[in-house]
């Protein structure tokens, strides 16, 4: 009853202020919703991604080399079939691996997520086909592994939704597959995959140690917990290292929640990081929530003193004080709401679409009961540590000043004043470091991007190829395949050189090979590797490669020539320090490998393949002739706008063969841009928060400085009519105003510098002293600040002597 009471007497007291309750409640509804919006974002890529039945029992099982704890790679098959038959706590690991496929016949051919599954595998992961069946036993094994599975998008994108697409055929990989079943909406495990087959190894596959080709889950069994089946993998580990030392000798095995398989540590860091970031603009909020209620405090002294004098105790007054304040951030939480809405939405348009199908969750951000729970928790919270302090230091007035009629003799005092100063000095503080870390991560991106500028991005076309073996078998076919590509394209106008390449910088793709050198002994577990990139004449100078030493690659390097290759600069640097690699020769494998040592004819300068490397990846170049590759991004050299030329190279592409797919047609300027994408987004919601903290901050120091001006209004009318000046009447207004503003600065950037240097650590690109935004972010928001003072000092400067002199 005392707390209903309360409520009804609240919403009186706040219909009495409309202009104080719009003002709070828009404040609020700007920290709540802003703080929503990225709690449903964490909630959906972070604690609910994946859509699976009993999630904590579920776990993964994956290998990795002694002395790098945080990496973790797929394990062999012959130690997966090890592990299930020697554990007694996982119960028949699932196993799979993940491909990309060519999809034509039925429809435009296109390039499509492919996850080749073991038979149990949607019994593991507990879900199966919402319409038709799934793998039975013994699918998984050659000669009976033509099924597949289609995604629920991929089933709605080429059959239309019909239910008739169970039975019919479609070809994978000029390869024909029966259509088994379609997966229920939402499922996306592995993420982004559009069809599931069966994996069906070949003899000598499964019995391997050396290929690390798959992926493992596993449900614990009762009883048992992931603490117990780490230690008893290990133990299996242990023993496969002794009984197989050529191969396990440095290898052990890690078992981890299911749910880290699918959370990227760099997409945590970033999100923990907006998390923080968006619970300082609340505490902004919150704070700004507070000076209001200490303003309105003052016309409220003489109602608490009534209330005391009548026998109320001061606990019943901070209660029906702090349930205002509750109400308050209530309603502020209920427009929040829609501005949570509005943000949610806007970061999803935000997102390219080829890049959302990859983010795990990022489609299920949403309102649901989790958020508006989260929701009201944060709005109760809020409104009591809003009203707290407001409402402890007006339940305690001076009953004999307060019940006077008339008069300032209820002026609130310094000490309120002091509280209010204060807060003004947290939200600077607060804002300083919110901005200091917008400003950061927009200069990291940008670091980041710049990157690749010396290749000239803005006239780069690029897409990617990948022809089939069933269809291009033998090497000369391949090599033949692309040259038409090459000879085609190469004649379109505006196109100025054209070339092929296994993987192009800051593409979705990679060829990582170990390797060796003639002569060199390495220790079994350290062996060097580089990225294997097999590339067509003209390669270095289409992407302005510059050569360091010896030659390029050129038409001489056919199939019948020398093998050749060219290597980075950094490689060269590291392996042969202060020699000539030149005439040096390497092999990809191991030493007895069964592929030709290569001699290295030159080196070229680094590039960068990923914005995220902290230095440029070592790389091995070869002859598109003498090491023929089915799958390879095309760069397309133009004169002009890549994208207007893009329909013609796409038409003379399909014109020599019009089933296999192209796909990531984009310019290099967008695939930079797209590989630092994450840093991007977080800057871009950073400088929103920021921008809001600003704002907020601006509010506070000017409702502080008008509430100076307002108490102050009978010592100004004083001064002027002594003859003091208007400048200084000016002066002493910015002194006050700046004085809190610099204590705020003063206490917020050691914040900001810490902070720089804990995102520095955790985000690649950011430069914690950078020293353009350490000086241009203070000198930005002192501004501001100094523009908010000086509104309420000119109001000052105008006051009437003969009136203030009557404003007692």
């Amino acid at each position: 009853m005392n707390l209903w009471r309360d409520v009804r007497y609240s919403a009186r007291m706040l219909g009495s202020s409309p202009g104080f309750a719009i003002t709070a409640v828009l404040t609020m509804a700007l920290g709540i919703g802003a703080t929503t919006a990225i709690f449903s974002l964490c909630d959906a890529m972070l604690w609910k991604p994946v859509p699976l039945p009993h999630l904590d029992r579920l776990v993964m099982v994956a290998e990795s080399v002694a002395g790098d704890l945080q990496d973790w790679n797929a394990a062999t098959p012959a130690d997966l079939k090890d592990i299930e038959s020697q554990s007694h706590t996982i119960d028949h690991p699932a196993t799979w691996q993940r491909e990309e496929a060519n999809l034509s016949g039925t429809g435009e051919p296109e390039r499509v997520g492919q996850t080749l599954v073991s038979a149990n595998f949607f019994d593991v992961a507990g879900v199966q086909p919402a319409i038709g069946r799934g793998l039975r036993p013994g699918e998984d094994q050659r000669g009976d592994d033509r099924e597949v599975i289609l995604s629920d998008g991929l089933w709605r994108r080429r059959f239309a939704g019909a239910s008739s697409a169970i039975g019919q055929s479609i070809r994978i990989d000029d390869r024909n597959f029966t259509i088994i079943g379609i997966m229920p909406r939402g499922f996306d495990f592995p993420i982004g995959t559009d069809v599931w087959t069966p994996l069906a190894l070949a003899a000598a596959e499964r019995n391997s140690r050396k290929a690390e080709i798959l992926q493992a889950i596993g449900r614990l069994k009762a009883g048992r917990s992931v603490q117990e089946a780490a230690a008893e993998i290990q133990g299996i580990g242990a023993r496969l290292a002794k009984a197989y030392p050529d191969t396990n000798e440095k290898r052990y095995f890690i078992v981890w929640p299911a749910a880290r398989l699918v959370i990227d540590y760099i997409t945590e860091r970033y999100l923990l990081m907006l998390l923080w970031a968006v619970i300082l603009v609340l505490l902004i909020a919150c704070a700004n929530v507070a000076n209001l209620q200490f303003a309105r405090a003052t016309g409220r002294l003489r109602e608490v003193a009534v209330r005391r004098a009548l026998g109320a105790g001061r606990a019943t007054v901070i209660a029906q004080l702090v349930t205002e304040s509750v109400l308050l951030s209530l309603m502020g939480a209920a427009l929040g709401l829609l501005v949570a809405k509005a943000g949610l939405n806007a970061m999803q348009a935000g997102m390219p679409a080829e890049v959302r199908r990859y983010v795990l969750g990022f489609n299920d951000m949403s309102l649901d009961y989790r958020t508006l729970l989260f929701t009201g928790i944060a709005a109760v919270l809020s409104g009591i540590v809003a009203g707290v302090a407001p409402a402890w230091q007006c339940s305690h007035p001076n009953l004999s000043a307060a019940l006077k009629e008339g008069g300032r003799s209820t002026s609130v005092g310094k000490g309120r004043q002091h509280v209010r100063n204060a807060l003004v000095a947290i939200e600077v503080a607060l804002a300083l470091v919110l901005l200091v870390g917008a400003g950061l991560m927009v200069r990291g991106f940008r670091t980041l991007v710049k990157t690749g500028e010396s290749m000239e991005p803005a006239t780069l076309l690029t897409f990617r190829l990948s022809i089939t073996e069933q269809k291009y078998r033998e090497e000369y076919q391949v090599s033949d395949y692309y040259r038409q590509v090459i000879d085609r394209v190469k004649v379109l106008p505006g196109v100025r050189s054209v070339v092929a390449v296994s993987a192009l910088p800051y593409g979705n793709h990679s060829s990582t090979r170990f390797f060796t050198v003639k002569g060199r002994q390495v220790e079994p577990g350290n062996q060097p590797w580089a990225m294997y990139q097999v590339t067509t004449p003209g390669f270095f100078e289409t992407l302005h490669l510059p050569l360091r030493a010896g030659r390029l690659l050129n038409e001489r390097d056919g199939s019948h020539a020398a093998p050749a290759a060219v290597i980075s600069e950094g490689m060269a640097e590291r392996l042969w320090t202060n020699e000539s690699p030149i005439g040096r020769q390497i092999k990809m494998g191991t030493q007895d490998a069964n592929g030709p040592w290569l001699t290295v004819v030159g080196v070229v300068g680094d590039v960068t393949h990923n914005p995220y490397d902290r230095v440029p990846r070592w790389s091995v170049y070869v002859p598109s002739e003498q090491s023929p590759t089915r799958a390879m991004d095309v760069a397309v050299r133009t004169a002009g706008d890549p994208l207007s030329v893009a329909p013609a190279v796409m038409a003379a592409v399909r014109s020599i063969d019009r089933d296999e797919p192209i796909a990531d047609v984009r310019t290099m300027t967008k695939s930079i841009h797209d590989s630092a994408l994450g840093l991007n987004y977080v800057a871009a919601l950073m400088g929103v928060f920021g921008g809001i903290a600003l704002l907020l901050a601006a509010v506070g120091v000017y409702g502080v400085m008008a509430y100076l001006v307002s108490e102050q209004t009978q010592e100004i009318g004083v001064r002027v009519a002594l003859g003091a000046p208007a400048r200084s009447v000016l002066q002493m207004i910015f002194r006050r105003g700046m004085l809190t503003v610099g204590l705020g600065m003063a206490v917020g950037l050691p914040v900001a510098f810490m902070f720089a240097h804990l995102m520095a650590s955790l985000v690649y690109g950011v430069k914690a002293t950078d020293p353009a935004t350490f000086i241009g972010i203070p000198i930005a928001l002192a501004a501001t600040a100094a523009l908010a003072i000086y509104v309420p000092a000119q109001r000052a400067m105008k006051i009437e002597p003969t009136l203030a002199l009557r404003y007692e």
